[in-house]
């Protein structure tokens, strides 16, 4: 009873079994690198929450869901005849390795929904995952292509590693008779630099296909830069439209047969159509490049109907320096980005540090005050009715929040649907 195919050719143990052996074996690159540096550095490969996430007290005594690395979430089914099951999001990004969707939880205890054919598997923000194509055998598997899952994270970045040998002779380590790549996507470019190239893959291995997770806007265009190992020019080419796709509900991009030779360099270039994204600085109209430019914002124009010629560069505003989260709130230091002017209004100048106090209230109210902490000012004398004292019950509250660091914002949103207010 132990083997799954006892069960009957079309039972759900043997179906879900088969399908997250799949996953395993589409993961063995990934894995294999994990226990390379376990090997080097004495890393672990399967680690608990805490070794993490050890600045969240919440992950202290989480053990019943553990990481592969630092970038694979696994929550399994422990107990029979339940499908809801109590798990911990840690506070970083997060999407369901299945469905490729960015999951709105985020530093929360969630009610996670696992039928008998499933088990919670999620890649954090910020990874980069090598893959190959699964077979029934690792020695069938290491024949074919591999591939990348790319997860971006708050800043829109992500970086890994993949070590790769002959996956059966000792020593390759000490001996130097392996393939190191180091992985890292920043400002649209995805590199594969390899470090070690000492080895030589008999089977003619390529990477194939590349997703990336967490991408809100279609590539206008993909290019990729061969760089040779042994020296040479590099040599770039610009992809067909046929080998990228965009899945703009999910937030998922597809690059397809790439044909990227193992142990050799590539970047990839991705050129988003950075117009869809500018926020107006001049919403009062009227603007300029010379009003723009002393409001110290950036002006371009366009020829795209609603895009604004006036807008704030991406790392305008306040970044968080500092942050310390209770039970009953959240107070935070921000500083704006001195590299751009103030606001250009005289009489209303930016304040380049201020203090944030986020409170919860009760479990439908909180407030936040934003406020320079060095400088008193006026403020109405208006009572407000709140409690004496904020609710530290959590399990009570209706609503979660989230606070992005860079650029810093508040997100409050809806426990019940996850909407955000």
């Amino acid at each position: 009873p132990q083997d799954p195919a006892f069960y009957g050719t079309d039972s759900v143990l043997l179906r879900s079994s088969k399908h997250y052996l799949t996953i395993r074996y589409t993961l063995l690159p990934y894995l294999y690198t994990l226990f390379y540096k376990a090997h080097t550095t004495g890393e672990t490969v399967v680690r608990p929450l805490v070794h993490e996430f050890y600045s969240d007290s919440n992950t202290w005594e989480v053990d019943r869901q553990f990481l592969w690395g630092k970038h694979l979430l696994i929550t399994p089914v422990l107990d029979p005849g339940t499908d809801i099951i109590k798990a911990y999001i840690p506070d970083a990004v997060w999407y369901d390795y299945e469905t490729m969707e960015r999951i709105s939880d985020r530093k929360n205890h969630v009610d996670m929904h696992l039928p008998a054919d499933k088990l919670g598997l999620h890649i954090r923000g910020g990874a980069i995952l090598p893959t190959q194509k699964p077979e029934v055998t690792t020695t069938y598997s290491r024949r074919n292509p591999m591939g990348l899952i790319v997860a971006l994270d708050d800043n829109n970045q992500a970086a890994g590693e993949l070590f790769w040998d002959d996956g059966d002779s000792r020593d390759t380590v000490e001996n130097g008779n392996y393939i190191h790549y180091q992985f890292s996507f920043v400002n649209g470019n995805l590199t594969f630099q390899v470090t070690t190239a000492d080895y030589k893959d008999p089977n003619n291995l390529k990477f194939e296909n590349i997703t990336f997770l967490g991408v809100p806007l279609p590539p206008t265009s993909v290019s990729v830069t061969h760089i040779p190992t042994e020296g040479g020019p590099a040599k770039t080419t610009v992809l067909p439209n046929s080998s990228f796709d965009h899945d703009a509900a999910k937030q998922v991009l597809f690059l397809y047969s790439l044909s990227l030779t193992l142990g050799e360099s590539y970047t990839i270039h991705l050129e988003i159509n950075e117009e869809l994204e500018r926020f107006d600085c001049y919403p009062e109209g009227n603007a300029n490049e010379i009003k723009c430019k002393e409001r110290g914002c950036l002006w371009k124009q366009s020829t795209t109907e609603g895009v604004p010629w006036c807008y704030y560069p991406s790392d305008y505003g306040y970044a968080v320096t500092t942050s310390n989260e209770t039970s009953s709130g959240i107070t935070l230091d921000i500083t704006r980005n001195m590299k751009y002017r103030s606001s250009g209004r005289p009489d209303s100048p930016d304040v380049n540090n201020l203090r944030v106090q986020i409170w919860y209230h009760t479990s439908n109210m909180l407030q936040f005050k934003i406020w320079d902490p060095t400088t008193e000012r006026f403020e109405v004398p208006v009572p407000l009715s709140v409690p004496s004292t904020p609710d530290t019950d959590e399990s009570k509250r209706l609503y979660r929040v989230l606070v992005s660091k860079k650029p810093f914002g508040i997100q409050v949103i809806r426990d019940s649907t996850g909407t955000k207010m």
